[in-house]
């Protein structure tokens, strides 16, 4: 029973591999149209391609959807390795595997975009007329107290009215009188895919009481 269960764990992962493998013949196709379409460059034909390569629909519009599929393939590719050269050494045979691994450069540009400013300036206040008419009224009062005529208080209703209209003149307030356009930039990242060959591990396949046995490990930098 263990046996068997083996077998299909073995066939699966095999599976699996051989799966991941066809995937990855056409990550060079994919990562150049990615790399388009994060330059704005790509048609939308291109697009389409793209999408259909990781199995999402082919509207030719890129989107969230379209690039989660592709760094989920970008994933599956960096984890799938290849054998490379054998070599036999007394009886052994080892094996280099190597990962066509992508990794993307962080490419700055400017993005820049025409916004409206506002424009400050001092704005004289509007003469209160309730200020006005009070000065007045305290003019003509304190007119009156002092002459004790009816002319004394009209004099001052004229003298103080003047005196409050003016120190309305005086008072003033910063406010926005207007907008101008200016161009505003800001420094942005494209992540830009490139496309490196890296070692992976090494196996040694070597015959032991007539037993085939395959061991993995790692060279040493």
């Amino acid at each position: 029973m263990i046996k068997k269960i083996l077998k299909v764990f073995l066939f699966l992962v095999l599976a699996s591999s051989r799966s991941y493998a066809n995937d990855c013949t056409v990550i060079s196709d994919a990562n150049s149209i990615y790399k388009s379409i994060m330059q704005s460059a790509a048609s939308n034909l291109s697009i389409k391609r793209l999408q259909q390569i990781v199995g999402v629909n082919a509207d030719g519009i890129w989107g969230v959807r379209s690039d989660t599929a592709y760094k989920n393939l970008i994933s599956r590719c960096n984890s799938y390795s290849y054998p490379g050269l054998t070599i036999g050494i007394d009886g052994a045979k080892i094996t280099d595997f190597y990962k066509n691994q992508t990794v993307f450069d962080q490419i700055p540009y400017q993005n820049c975009s025409m916004q409206k400013i506002p424009i400050y300036g001092k704005i004289q206040s509007k003469p209160d007329a309730g200020a006005v008419v009070g000065g007045a009224v305290l003019g003509g009062i304190i007119g009156k107290a002092i002459t004790q005529k009816d002319k004394g208080a009209a004099v001052g209703a004229i003298v103080g009215g003047v005196l409050a209209n003016e120190n309305q003149k005086t008072k003033s307030s910063t406010e926005v009188i207007g907008y101008e356009s200016r161009q505003k930039c800001q420094t942005k990242f494209k992540n830009l895919p490139k496309e490196e060959v890296v070692y992976s591990f090494s196996t040694i396949t070597f015959v032991v009481d007539g037993k085939e046995q395959t061991v993995e490990f790692q060279k040493s930098p």
